[in-house]
């Protein structure tokens, strides 16, 4: 059962991104329009988790 180490993974990679978008390119307006769909993609996974292992 490798779902939550894959979740985990993808978290990791987006903010891996965001500070390569803030720190290396500089890119502040990118990072922002990347920022909120990124949280609502992992909100909903953390919702889904939840309601899967409770």
């Amino acid at each position: 059962m490798l779902y939550p180490l894959m979740a985990l993974g993808f978290t990791v990679l987006f903010v891996l991104y965001l500070l390569y978008l803030l720190l290396i390119k500089k890119d502040v307006q990118k990072a922002r329009s990347v920022l909120f769909p990124g949280l609502f993609f992992i909100a909903i996974w953390v919702i889904l988790y939840l309601l899967v292992l409770r």
